[in-house]
């Protein structure tokens, strides 16, 4: 029996094998130490089935070939020994040291930099590499999230040809532009972002016809416009796929002379749209999508917390002057939002838990402070309406049969969905009875029931889990999460290829382009731009993760010694993560716990020998910070002395 899979390694000299067909953890196989046969964290590899020579019941393998090698670029700490220069690996999961050949002058000790590896070592040789960059100093925030985007291949500077590209678009709309478009000028459009936004995708209206129905106006930054198909600009925007968010920083998808100038909507300046124009029923239903290409002027500049204010009626003079015009407006926005968000809740859309962390910077680009990020009524108001947009734009392209890219997220898989239901179950959650082809609605019933239990997080990453992650595909198989047969991403092709990319496709299928002659210019452009797009977001999904990490351990080097209230949100073999009021997670590692003997229960506690829950999943817990590693974005805790 030969097994096929990626290598997990631990950092504590075992691993374990992620077969390529596997459905969880279950299916891992574990792999003992020295029985790596010369495989790296991440590698694609061949393994056999062994004995567990420790006479247990776990299932037991070595590995005898590496398929593929994942670490082919690996960044780390400079060290000197003597004439030699060696790189010591920024994780632990790569334990060995790299040799550094060729030229090293420039390389000094504790730089934090990026090796090419040329050998992956042997009994008699170590790795060996070539040096490629180096970032500054190592433990240093701003070395750590350099690696991270060096690591992933996310360029900050555009090259000059794609620059120049943008910096010569012209700013203002001249009456050549407005050949062929729909003259919306005269409309109240409004947009709505945060108060740091600089780039506007979006803008919106509300009206109501003759027969008293709502004409819901989602207007898009017509991107394509600017952006033409296969010039450098274009393949830029299609390697990077998706603008970069960490922090307060971003990484455009786009240069700033477009994504902030030319294409963003900014208040009181006449712009190119792609705008969707919905005729919506008493209920909120989508009755007609009129879909046109336009020229708009937005009135005002809406702030989401003025918004906000607005509606809790907390505004201030200034804000209700600055709203007076469109007050009206708002409202009825706000009552159609209701019955959307209504709508969404009765088709089962599932409504996770997120914590999100809204980061306050100095001048000098340190963390000053972390804050929860709240979400208010304005924010969910927009969602809704971007969200109608989408649904409308992806049944047009369905209808229509047209070359296209949508955002599908597939139904779970059924033996992780089985995995949740055992933990739900344990949890003394109301749980449906079989896994099989569970309706959106018995999932969102579920996260409702676990909303005000100490489970809540739980509950809802596990959920997470078990569904398949969402993605562009150019077949329209349904979005899951969302209870919807068709949903596609339109609104932002300012910061998002397939966006961009769909607004070619319905620009040209307005133009009465022929069908046939649609397939020939889109047919294999959406597959690998689907394809690509994907790729591209989960790589922008992981690095701003990683580089948010070394935001917080930064901001909490300055807090180490000090004690803080915090809730355990997780439990594991190796301890408890818990998490603080600003946001921050560390692990508490069980050799710090004063219990012996304390096992996880494979649900959400650490017991006692005698099955008794000590430390559990929404517990409160006082703990001290003991370490931040920058460079690795971790936090560790430990008791307070008191708690000893």
């Amino acid at each position: 029996m030969e097994l096929n899979g990626t290598y997990q390694a631990t950092g504590k000299g075992f691993g374990f094998l992620i077969p390529e067909d596997g459905k969880g953890r279950e299916d891992d196989w574990f792999i003992p130490p020295r029985s790596e046969g010369g495989a790296w964290n991440g590698d694609r590899v061949l393994a056999v089935p062994v004995e567990d020579d420790r006479g247990g019941q776990r299932r037991t393998a070595k590995i005898t070939a590496v398929v593929e090698r994942a670490n082919k670029t690996v960044t780390g700490a400079i060290e000197r020994q003597g004439r030699e220069v060696w790189l010591r690996p920024g994780s632990d999961r790569l334990p060995h040291p790299i040799k550094v050949v060729g030229r090293t002058r420039s390389a000094k000790a504790g730089d934090k930099a990026a090796v090419a590896v040329t050998s992956y070592g042997n009994k008699k040789l170590p790795p060996m590499g070539t040096l490629r960059e180096i970032f500054g100093k190592d433990g240093t925030r701003p070395a750590a999230v350099e690696a991270i985007l060096y690591q992933y291949g996310i360029e900050r500077a555009f090259p000059v040809s794609v620059q120049t590209a943008a910096e010569l678009a012209p700013r203002e709309v001249v009456p050549a532009d407005l050949a062929g478009r729909l003259d919306l000028r005269g409309k109240t459009v409004i947009t709505i972002d945060g108060a740091s936004s600089k780039d506007f995708d979006d803008a919106v209206s509300l009206e109501r016809d003759a027969r008293g129905r709502w004409v819901l106006g989602v207007h898009i930054a017509d991107v394509s416009h600017y952006v033409q198909a296969d010039t450098p600009l274009d393949v830029e925007a299609r390697q990077r796929g998706t603008s970069v968010y960490f922090a307060d920083r971003v990484i455009p998808m786009l240069p700033e002379a477009l994504s902030n100038g030319a294409c963003s909507l900014n208040a009181g300046e006449d712009k190119l749209a792609l705008s969707a124009l919905m005729t919506l029923d008493a209920a909120g239903s989508c009755q007609s999508l009129r879909l046109v290409k336009s020229v708009i002027v937005s009135r005002v500049r809406g702030v989401y917390d003025e918004v906000n204010a607005l509606f809790a009626g907390t505004a201030d003079e200034a804000v209700r002057a600055k709203y007076a015009l469109v007050w009206p407006q708002l409202q009825e926005m706000r009552h159609l939002a209701a019955l959307l968000k209504r709508a969404a809740e009765k088709r089962g859309t599932m409504d996770l838990i997120s914590v999100e962390t809204r980061f306050i910077l100095d001048e000098e680009g340190k963390p000053a402070a972390l804050l929860p990020r709240q979400s208010g009524e304005a924010e969910g108001m927009i969602e809704q309406f971007m969200i109608a947009a989408n649904v409308a734009v992806a049944a047009l392209a369905r209808r229509k049969k047209l070359p296209f890219i949508y955002r599908v997220h597939e139904r779970p898989n059924p033996e992780k969905l089985a995995l949740l239901m055992e933990t739900t179950r344990a949890l003394g959650l109301k749980t449906p009875l079989q896994s099989d082809d569970l309706p959106q609605m018995a999932l969102r019933e579920l996260m409702e029931e676990a909303r005000d239990t100490p489970y809540a997080r739980l509950v809802s990453e596990q959920l997470l889990r078990s569904m398949a992650k969402a993605q562009y595909s150019d077949n329209p198989l349904g979005h899951y999460g969302l209870a919807l047969q068709d949903y596609c991403h339109f609104t932002s092709p300012i910061r998002r290829y397939p966006d961009l990319a769909i607004h070619r496709i319905l620009s040209d299928h307005l133009a009465h382009t022929p069908k046939a002659a649609l397939y020939d210019r889109y047919g294999a452009f959406v597959r690998a731009a689907a394809a690509s797009s994907s790729e591209c977001e989960v790589r922008a999904m992981t690095a701003e993760r990683d580089c948010e990490a070394c935001y917080k351990a930064e901001y909490m080097l300055g807090f180490l010694g000090q004690t803080f209230p915090g809730v355990i949100v997780s439990a594991s073999d190796f301890g408890l993560y818990v998490e603080l009021e600003n946001t921050v997670t560390g692990l508490l590692r069980l050799e710090h716990l004063p219990e012996e003997e304390l096992r996880f229960n494979g649900v959400a506690s650490l017991t006692d020998p005698l099955g008794r829950p000590r430390y559990t999943v929404g517990q409160s817990i006082d703990i001290q910070v003991a370490a931040c590693d920058v460079s690795m974005g971790r936090v560790s805790f430990t008791l307070p002395p008191s708690a000893d």
